[in-house]
């Protein structure tokens, strides 16, 4: 009864399995965090009272972040887990190895110890390992490590400022309370905007400054700046505004509409001409003499 319950014991063990521990190491792991603590967002422009008809500004952000290091010693059991396949094949060579090597280990004796001790030594621990079958032998290519604690400390704090450009970044221009229209910056932080574009219908007044409005990110808030414009500058779009008005009435003769752009051409809003041109020729796409009779006056306006 005895050896049977023995025998059942050891078919239970061996299927179970168990892990060959290989050996105990430590590792360490280093990270760098860094977090922004604080920011505030920079518009700049090349002029600091707007005498141009486009303006062209430049965002980014002033940041000051939080640099840790932080260093983690992590104490890890690394072993060859069990895998039932693998028994096929290392019993066998376990029935052959330990023989080999108890002999090797006598013979040493006749041969004046002439054979490492080492060789003998991991040549037999081998042997036994291959031949339990609850434990596979140890392999490099598939040791994992198990954690078994971690002990993390401080390395270095420090704060770094930077200054970074904000690119792709959405922005709002008006002038004064008109309408807003939204911009998007380029790779470098920068956006170019004609003045025009941004007056819809003509202004009762001039406008006096340009609101640029950048929407807050994280710990960087919303950042509002009203940018002067100069006296002549003012003028000039409220003039531009007439004429683009009157040049999009329906009954326009295309003799106007060739002087009306040369004006928006003249007063420095080349861009809008363009745009307005666009716009007509779309509208009276389906009257060839109209369109005809305004390439003419263009040619000699």
């Amino acid at each position: 009864m005895l050896p049977r319950v023995l025998a059942l014991a050891l078919c239970l063990f061996s299927l179970a399995g168990c892990a060959n521990h290989v050996r105990f190491a430590d590792e360490v792991r280093e990270r760098e965090t860094r977090i922004v603590t604080r920011a505030a967002t920079r518009i700049e422009t090349h002029e600091r009272v707007i005498a141009q008809p486009v303006a062209e500004l430049a965002l980014s952000a002033d940041e000051v972040a939080q640099i840790r290091r932080r260093e983690t010693l992590v104490h890890l059991d690394e072993e060859t887990p069990w895998r039932a396949s693998n028994e096929l094949w290392e019993v066998p060579t376990g029935l052959v190895t330990v023989p080999f090597f108890l002999a090797l280990r006598a013979s040493d004796k006749l041969l004046l110890g002439l054979i490492p001790d080492t060789v003998i030594s991991d040549g037999t621990d081998y042997g036994f390992a291959a031949l339990n079958p609850a434990m596979n032998v140890e392999s490099e290519e598939r040791v994992l490590g198990r954690e078994l604690s971690r002990r993390s400390r401080e390395l270095e704090s420090s704060e770094e400022r930077t200054t970074r450009s904000l690119a792709d970044t959405e922005l709002s221009l008006s002038l004064g309370r008109g309408p807003s229209q939204r911009v998007v910056t380029d790779s470098e932080g920068r956006a170019r905007v004609e003045l025009l574009a941004l007056l819809h219908d003509v202004p009762t007044s001039a406008p006096r400054v340009l609101r640029v409005e950048v929407p807050g990110d994280g710990v960087r808030p919303k950042a509002i700046v009203e940018l002067p414009l100069a006296r002549q500058l003012s003028a000039r779009l409220v003039r531009a505004a007439h004429v683009r008005d009157s040049a999009r009435k329906p009954a326009i003769s295309p003799d106007a509409v060739a002087q009306a752009l040369v004006q928006l051409d003249s007063l420095g809003f080349s861009e809008s001409a363009i745009s307005l041109e666009h716009e007509l020729r779309e509208r009276q796409q389906t009257n060839a003499a109209w369109l005809s009779r305004l390439d003419l006056a263009l040619e000699d306006p």
